[in-house]
């Protein structure tokens, strides 16, 4: 493609760090899959078919966004020849995340979560958390935003994506490679079936974290969620698996007909039907069989990996399916009064927003992101015959 003709896509933030700590909530691996879209950029990082973070840069967090579609025939040089000359397709690559992290902090964007993480905090809505108050809580996202510009633009296919940062009259800019996508199907990774759910949690994030927080103290090695809405305990993480014992944290239970008035609760519950008092929305649809009860296991370390996303945001939608898939979408706020929004591909996970392709509007006008983390559970059949060979070599010792 000529170099003369105008860029594919270009887009300047205001903010720099905004789209920095955005980013690094799913800086679990080196490289990341980028997807440019009319609505905005899509980030995929993938770890071992086990752990998928997705981020999704929405076109309103720039304060220019355009998006000129290529013709797939005449501008990837990778198609074939039989394609007609009017298919179109969005940009699909990988990119080195490590890479373009550095890149935007390039001036210097402190990580002040490092300062005290290791400090105890009261907060407000209950409870004591080493995220509350930090940086990186929100309205700070959307307070301590730095001075310049941020401009990202990619040429054409198979060109460098380009970042110029200007600050304090000092411009950079740097290339960055990118490289031919692990998939040319952009949907493919871990799924969800929306249609399925067993499990939907929505509470406040700095909950979540906590609970988290308190369970890595055990250094366990696996991560239970048990959860039912007619018997206690109504829901319960549990670490199990680390040299100190296993441990656990039960929230604590609410019934629905006790008087309330937070306006987020969504629904109506039956009156033989109870939700931790920290829930806004909590539905159990346990398979027959299971007594009432979801439970289902997870490897602690990968869900530890989302941890800094549970520090940024204020709220998080927690989802289960059938096969036991496990979907963490975090809602993080960057207007100063930002309020709930959607999914990333339009279902509306949290209520009362204004959703497009993952970004939403509040009430009272402050914009919202998400980010979106999915995990794959352990399998009881693998877990058994492990426990059975360590049995067995207990045995093989003892004699």
């Amino acid at each position: 493609m000529n170099s003369s003709n105008p860029p594919i896509f270009t887009a300047i933030s205001t903010s720099a760090r905004q789209l920095y700590l955005l980013l690094r909530c799913i800086s679990f691996v080196p490289k990341a899959e980028v997807q440019i879209t009319p609505e905005g950029l899509r980030f995929s990082a993938e770890e071992a078919r086990v752990i998928q973070g997705l981020a999704f840069l929405e076109k309103g967090l720039f304060t220019s966004y355009t998006f000129s579609e290529p013709s797939l025939a005449l501008d990837n040089p990778h198609t074939s020849d039989d394609s007609t000359s009017d298919t179109s397709t969005t940009p699909n690559f990988q990119i080195s995340l490590a890479a373009l992290l550095e890149t935007l902090q390039i001036f210097g964007i402190s990580d002040s979560s490092t300062s005290s993480s290791s400090h105890s905090f009261r907060n407000p809505n209950g409870g004591f958390t080493s995220t509350y108050p930090t940086a990186f809580t929100t309205p700070a996202l959307a307070l301590q935003s730095a001075g310049g510009t941020c401009r990202i633009s990619y040429q054409s296919f198979g060109s460098p994506l380009s970042i110029t940062i200007s600050e304090g009259g000092v411009t950079t800019t740097c290339d960055l490679t990118t490289y031919e996508p692990a998939s040319n199907d952009l949907d493919e990774g871990i799924p969800l079936q929306r249609d399925a759910l067993t499990l939907k949690i929505i509470m406040r994030s700095t909950w979540l974290s906590d609970a988290i927080s308190e369970l890595a103290n055990t250094n366990p090695t696996i991560l239970v969620i048990s959860a039912s809405n007619t018997t206690a305990p109504f829901l319960a993480l549990e670490g199990q698996g680390g040299p100190f014992g296993d441990s656990a944290v039960e929230f604590m239970p609410t019934s629905s007909s006790s008087s309330s008035t937070d306006s987020a609760t969504p629904v109506a519950r039956s009156s033989n039907k109870k939700a931790p008092l920290v829930t806004e929305t909590f539905s159990v649809a346990a398979p027959a069989g299971s007594h009432g009860r979801v439970r289902q296991r997870y490897k602690f370390d990968l869900i530890r990996k989302a941890a800094r996303a549970m520090a940024l945001a204020s709220k998080v939608s927690i989802r289960q399916d059938r096969q036991g898939v496990l979907s963490l979408q975090f809602m993080i706020e960057i207007g100063i009064d930002g309020g709930a929004g959607g999914s990333r591909d339009g279902t509306n996970a949290y209520p009362g927003g204004v959703v497009a392709n993952g970004a939403g509007t509040s009430a009272a006008g402050g914009k919202v992101t998400f980010v979106d983390f999915r995990f794959v559970p352990l399998i009881d059949d693998e877990e058994d015959e492990d426990e059975g060979e360590s049995h067995q070599g207990r045995s093989d010792d003892e004699s």
